[in-house]
């Protein structure tokens, strides 16, 4: 066994149980005293040596008597590090708006399997003064989870004007731009004006969602193609989060870099067209140009990093449109790619005015199809809405949603897509807008394993009464996932679906997920609405 596993025990006595505790080799205590039914605990294995233990559950009455159950061997296999045994591995992205981390924040930031944050969250939980390559924001992590990787973030293809000033650990970019910082290139305003890239007038292009031109503080974009930037940009990223100009480690050094905005191509839908920038650059004015430029830089930055012991995590997008995908494709199949690609919008997203804005049917199926065909990096799936939980409002279709279903859709998606071989696959769903602000964990995460798939996702198209809707499903070792990407011609359009008849089957929802599955009702039909999923139980 590995990852996450639910102990739960049953005890009666004539003058009645006060509490059951769980313990390991009959000495060590598995989390504190359950007063009440179910009498149940998670246990996490991650912090866990490989090997045999006895699993045992002591029960008390309002006497004081005590009474311990037979006891139960399991075999603890946790995976070497860089790999997960979870049914649903997780990441997290907490960035600047968050407050700041404490102490007490380790146990709950250890039970994802990667993180990307800013270096200076080194500092967090014990402060300056007191930090020690021993007593820190990361060790206080990796004390729980030793297997977690920590990512530093990095702007990649652009760069700041106003961040000249600020130490190593504060920046976002490389910065640079009219002070070296002592890099063997010089600045990049005083020494190389032709890495920033201009329109065909010649002004400077620049970000114009992170921009601040009335505060005279731009994110220009830089010329990721150029061999020149990509050794220039790794050379600062070394110096900011690796070494010290002494050569001394950084203290804050972790696993690897997460290099933002690796857009894939030029979004065809955005306006302008070369959103989020001011203009086309021309010298990446077509999608081939520009993907094979990005994919250069990607690859270039990840070789030179991993000469020193640094792993590579790109923020990609766009895998819902064909160009996008076969760019995804590209890298995964070139030289030197990442460890991980991240997709930061995934089967529903919060951009737009809408509270959750689904992908049209063949979109979604291009995100759910790259998962699968990416075999040499791992993957980050980012879905998220508008919606705070348990909030509903209306999506882009004009119908209603809410926030758990948005959640169950994206993690449907995923559960469809995802390579069950490599399980390279990690998931993220965010609220609230996505703002990166909150460590966000979901008793889903927890509470669903349907044990290894036995197959890839099949296609099953299913009368609506309104015209055929395809319905998408993968068959587990425990269970079935479905899921309903229909926006229909004009309205989204529900299905009845019919399951197995050699299957004894119940639904698991949100609202029951902590019911134990022999309690739930047996189904053999199930409503599957449009931009839903569901994931059914197979039980005796």
């Amino acid at each position: 066994m590995c990852g996450v596993m639910t102990l739960a025990a049953t005890a009666s006595d004539d003058v009645g149980v006060v509490g059951v505790q769980f313990r390991v080799n009959g000495v060590i205590n598995l989390g504190g005293e359950v007063p009440a039914q179910p009498y149940s605990v998670l246990a996490f294995t991650d912090n866990v040596a490989n090997g045999s233990y006895t699993l045992t559950a002591v029960a008390r009455d309002a006497a004081g008597n005590q009474t311990t159950s037979a006891p139960v061997s399991v075999a603890i296999a946790n995976p070497p590090q860089g790999h997960t045994c979870k049914f649903i591995p997780t990441f997290l992205v907490y960035y600047g708006p968050g407050r700041q981390l404490v102490t007490g924040d380790a146990p709950a930031l250890a039970r994802f399997d990667g993180l990307d944050t800013g270096a200076y969250r080194y500092f967090d939980m014990y402060g300056r003064p007191n930090t020690t390559p021993t007593t820190n924001t990361w060790t206080a992590i990796r004390a729980i989870n030793p297997y977690i990787s920590i990512f530093l973030y990095k702007m990649g293809a652009e760069d700041s004007n106003f961040e000249d000033d600020m130490v190593p650990e504060g920046l976002t970019g490389i910065d640079r731009y009219n002070v070296s910082r002592g890099h063997s290139m010089g600045s990049l305003n005083g020494n190389h004006p032709e890495l920033f890239l201009r329109d065909s007038e010649g002004n400077l292009i620049y970000d114009a969602e992170l921009s601040k031109p009335a505060q005279n503080e731009f994110w220009y974009l830089m010329d990721f193609g150029s061999a020149t930037y990509q050794s220039y940009w790794v050379e600062a990223v070394l110096t900011d989060l690796v070494f010290q100009p002494s050569g001394w480690p950084q203290p804050w050094v972790a696993d690897g870099v997460f290099a933002d905005n690796c857009l894939t191509v030029l979004n065809p839908f955005s306006s302008p067209p070369s959103a989020p920038y001011t203009a086309i650059p021309p010298q990446y004015n077509a999608d081939a140009a520009w993907s094979e430029a990005m994919n250069n830089f990607v690859r270039a930055i990840t070789a030179r990093l991993h000469a020193f012991g640094q792993r590579v995590w790109c923020n990609r997008d766009s895998s819902q449109f064909l160009n996008g995908f076969n760019a995804w494709l590209a890298l995964d199949a070139g030289p030197n790619p990442p460890d991980v690609v991240a997709e930061e919008g995934a089967f529903a997203v919060s951009w737009g005015s809408p509270a959750t804005q689904f992908f049209p049917e063949e979109s979604w199926k291009r995100q759910v199809d790259v998962m699968g065909a990416i075999n040499r990096s791992s993957i980050a799936i980012f879905s998220h809405t508008t919606l705070a939980e348990g909030m509903e409002g209306i999506d882009n279709w004009g119908m209603p949603v809410t926030f758990w279903q948005t959640l169950w859709y994206s993690l449907g998606s995923f559960l469809l897509g995802r390579n069950d071989v490599l399980n390279n696959a990690y998931f993220q769903f965010a609220g609230n807008g996505n703002h990166y602000d909150r460590i966000l964990w979901y008793d889903e995460y927890d509470m669903i394993n349907l044990g290894r798939a036995l197959g890839p996702y099949t296609v099953t198209p299913i009368d609506s009464g309104n015209g055929f809707v395809n319905v998408y499903w993968r068959e587990f070792e425990k269970g079935y996932v479905y899921v309903n990407p229909d926006g229909g011609a004009t309205n989204p359009r529900d299905v009845s679906v019919h399951l197995p008849q050699t299957c004894t089957c119940r639904q698991l929802t949100h609202e029951n997920l902590n019911t134990p599955a022999s309690q739930l009702s047996e189904v053999t039909d199930i409503l599957l609405k449009a931009h839903t999923a569901a994931i059914v139980l197979k039980t005796q």
